[in-house]
């Protein structure tokens, strides 16, 4: 009868910690998987239609980042970059991406005196605009 008792308990401690396991490895798996992408959609929602700090995009790839940038000197002038590969590709302006087009008046200008803006009609994109006043013209 005892041994019973004890094969019940014996078994109930493997259960718990099984369920235990694979809650802890189900939460391991959450937040490796989708914590970036919540965080993203956050940032998101806060920056729509507001001014963006040139520290928080990857100038290379028009793309607002949730970690922090990378500062790239590029003629004395200030731009931001994720990772080596786009400083790199940023530095020999490749497809000419030390420029944009103002979507207001359609003029050339360098993205590190640009005022940036999150473009909500593509996720995580930002549009590039001479000056504040040409962004609320714009919108």
């Amino acid at each position: 009868m005892r041994k019973i008792k004890i094969d019940r308990v014996v078994d109930l401690i493997f259960l718990l910690s099984g369920i235990m396991f694979f809650a802890f490895t189900g939460w391991i798996a959450f937040n490796s998987y989708f914590r970036y992408d919540i965080i993203k959609s956050n940032l998101l929602a806060k920056v729509e239609n507001k001014a963006i700090a040139a520290q928080q995009i990857c100038m290379f790839g028009d793309e607002l980042k949730t970690r922090p940038t990378k500062t790239v000197l590029i003629e004395g002038e200030a731009y931001y970059v994720c990772c080596q590969m786009c400083a790199d590709k940023l530095k020999l302006n490749v497809h000419d991406s030390q420029f944009a087009i103002d979507e207001y008046s359609h003029h050339r200008i360098k993205k590190s005196k640009a005022f940036i803006v999150l473009d909500k009609k593509a996720n995580g994109k930002v549009s590039y605009f001479e000056s504040e006043e040409n962004f609320n013209h714009f919108k």
